[in-house]
């Protein structure tokens, strides 16, 4: 690890520290505003390895900040890496430096490197981080899109049906209206729907469920209720609770190698869950390490947790090899994600041509139906 002499050092070197002179980057910089959303977890990753690569080398970090300074070119990430070079030079440990953007830097990412300042093995444990950060996004990309297919596909298919119900559906319906005969029940729901005061309904109850979802999701209370209730959708709530799962091994285990104690890992995972379930889980389980207990009770008693993976960390804590368990349990869930994803996809297709298929169908009958009726009934060779 570099030390204060070193970082002395390399304040006289010809790369100077860069300074912040503008008041109001200054301001953000201080309050630690600046997102991970604005940056990206590849320009963070980005970061990490090319300060890896620097520090492997025997570059001082100090000046290794200064070099990456000039060569990256977002400008967030610019501006922070101007103000950790100032933190570092005027004595103040990395680990601190990067606490000052929460936002950016997580508990985990901030508590690896405090491990390593303290090993001299720096440059390991941004690799490491790059690693976690990257497997980890790749895995939420992943359930993303099988999340998103659906809703997109529906969405779709919502739109073509909005743009029917304005611009085709009402020709049919001002046709029917001048002729004496009853209607089919489809038809008169399709007509209904186009009714001015029944649009006006409609809109004002979209609206005023979009307001109350808006107004609700600010409240803690409504983060709980959510993630609560994604564990529980059908088909979507295993593949929530393998990811969430899979991060909690993964974190875990990563922290333990690194160095970190169990309570302050815990802590870390805790603070890095984005899910409640999995962070009242945790934090069940740190009340019970502290007490002197083991993890595996608090853990079976939790609702997200399979049996096979308590049995697993029982194994791992008895053995004194927990983090080689973390990591197996990981490695077991992301091959369990990769085959629900798949499965997902293939399963959705058909259902939701079905889906779009009936309603193609309901449609088209509510429409076509009477109007082959009115055909017979004029007399044109229908």
């Amino acid at each position: 690890m570099n030390g204060a002499n070193e970082v002395k050092d390399t304040s006289k070197s010809n790369v100077e520290t860069p300074k912040i002179d503008q008041p109001e980057v200054q301001e953000v910089v201080s309050t630690g505003h600046i997102k991970l959303k604005a940056i990206g977890v590849s320009g963070v990753t980005l970061f990490c390895r090319q300060l890896s690569t620097l520090v492997d080398v025997g570059i001082p970090l100090l000046k290794c900040l200064q070099i990456l300074h000039q060569r990256i070119s977002h400008p967030k990430l610019k501006t922070i890496i101007q103000h950790l070079s100032q933190d570092i030079e005027q004595g103040m440990a990395f680990s601190a430096a990067l606490e000052k953007f929460p936002k950016v830097f997580s508990p985990f990412f901030v508590n690896m490197v405090k491990v390593a300042e303290k090993g001299g093995t720096l440059d390991e444990a941004l690799r490491v981080v790059a690693d976690v950060l990257e497997e980890e996004e790749v895995r939420k990309q992943k359930v993303r899109d099988a999340v998103i297919y659906p809703f997109i596909t529906l969405a779709v298919g919502v739109f073509v049906f909005i743009i029917l119900l304005i611009g085709v559906i009402p020709m049919f319906g001002d046709l029917y209206k001048r002729h004496d005969f009853e209607l089919p029940l489809p038809t008169k729901i399709l007509i209904g729907l186009v009714d001015p005061v029944t649009l006006i309904v409609l809109l004002l109850l979209i609206i005023g469920i979009g307001v109350f979802l808006y107004v609700y999701g600010k409240s803690h209370g409504s983060k709980a209720f959510y993630d609560r209730s994604k564990l529980k959708l059908p088909v979507f709530g295993s593949l929530f609770m393998k990811l969430y799962v899979a991060r909690f091994a993964r974190n875990f285990g990563t922290l333990i190698r690194g160095g970190v104690p169990m309570l302050q890992a815990l802590d870390v995972v805790k603070e890095t869950s984005e899910n409640v379930v999995v962070a009242e889980a945790v934090e069940q389980t740190i009340k019970h390490v502290e007490g002197g207990g083991r993890l595996e009770q608090p853990l079976r008693e939790a609702e997200i947790f399979p049996d096979v993976v308590v049995d697993m960390l029982a194994i791992g804590e008895e053995s004194g090899k927990l983090d080689l368990m973390l990591f197996k349990i990981a490695e077991l869930y992301d091959g369990e994600i990769e085959r629900a994803v798949s499965t997902l996809a293939a399963s959705l297709q058909p259902i939701l041509i079905v889906i779009l298929g009936v309603i193609t169908a309901f449609i088209a009958a509510a429409m076509f139906w009477p109007y082959f009726r009115l055909a017979n009934f004029l007399g044109t060779g229908f």
